[in-house]
């Protein structure tokens, strides 16, 4: 299916720059009242604000990388579903919209990958990719059939700004519980917390598009956002984290239905990680793991040009009867 350009209405388009916006603001305004806060030589305090924001900026990536990309969108792995539901959940306290328009962007997003329709592509600006495609009115949110077809998801969908709610209303309360009130645990474990994961999420579709290296010779404009030095690598790492492997981009565009992002050695993937927990928990199964042989396969078909990708095809069949006779 293919996105049909149209117009969002104004209401939407204000929505979503205040969602843009506001969080911006928010991380402001956090800085300057911790500045002059007469709590910041208290490092319990101290250490406690920044628990919420690991935690809330943490909940919400693993929300978005397992339950809205690897989960939904490429089926990446099974589980349970409350458990799939516990992590759409959390993906939709992030703000970023209902998760099967989530998904159905990211579908062509593939299709057209840094191609004319894909609807966060650098070739139009980095800062149209990083957050302007979100106000840009030539592109509708219809929603892709196959996940009209997943009641779970759409049923999240409909609810979604119950979920975002209580992804500031808990924060409070817990805020409030354990002593730092409720503002505070807003901000940190709310507000601020947003700002860390989107603005994450958009550095995959600029950034990850723009730095780093190409592990993979794909036809697209997609990089494993992993930089040297002293500085660029401890920027690579904490982004990494912020999106729990997500920046691992162009592995993920070679081969997109892989759980792991991180594919060869020293590339951080929390999700990844945490599947791999889960896994040995019995909580996700049919996890669809790439094993670095199959990754070095797929870069040498990539290196291949059109007809000798057709000849290798047509060998492997060849060599697949073959086997299949002599059986």
């Amino acid at each position: 299916m293919t996105v049909v350009a149209d117009r969002k209405p104004v209401w939407q388009t204000a929505i979503t720059l205040a969602i843009m916006i506001v969080p911006c603001l928010l991380v402001v305004f956090a800085a300057v009242k911790l500045s002059m806060s007469p709590e910041r030589g208290n490092w319990t305090y101290v250490l406690t604000v920044l628990a919420f924001l690991v935690v809330g900026i943490k909940a919400r990536m693993y929300g978005i990388s397992l339950g809205f990309h690897r989960g939904l969108t490429h089926k990446s792995y099974e589980t349970h579903p409350w458990l799939r539901g516990f992590f759409l959940a959390l993906g939709c306290a992030s703000i970023q919209g209902e998760p099967v328009r989530w998904a159905t962007e990211h579908v062509e997003h593939h299709r057209h990958a840094d191609k004319d329709g894909d609807p966060h592509s650098p070739e139009h600006g980095f800062w149209h990719a990083h957050w302007g495609w979100l106000v840009d009115l030539r592109f509708n949110r219809e929603i892709n059939p196959v996940f009209k077809r997943d009641k779970l998801a759409m049923w999240i969908s409909k609810t979604t700004w119950i979920w975002a709610f209580l992804g500031f209303a808990i924060p409070a309360a817990v805020g409030h519980l354990v002593g730092i009130g409720w503002w505070d645990g807003l901000l940190w474990g709310g507000g601020v917390a947003v700002f860390f994961a989107n603005q994450g999420t958009y550095w995959v579709n600029s950034g990850a598009h723009t730095f780093g290296r190409r592990d993979f010779e794909t036809d697209d404009r997609s990089t494993n956002f992993w930089l040297k030095g002293p500085i660029g690598y401890p920027i690579s790492l904490f982004l990494a984290w912020v999106t729990c492997g997500e920046t691992n981009h162009n592995n993920h565009h070679a081969i997109g239905h892989a759980a792991n992002h991180g594919m060869f050695k020293g590339q951080f993937d929390p999700s990844a990680r945490l599947l791999r927990v889960l896994e040995k928990l019995k909580l996700v199964w049919n996890v669809r793991w790439i094993n670095p042989e199959e990754a070095e396969r797929r870069q040498r078909e990539l290196r291949l040009t059109p007809e000798e990708r057709k000849a290798e095809a047509l060998r492997a069949h060849q060599e697949k009867r073959a086997a299949a006779t002599v059986q």
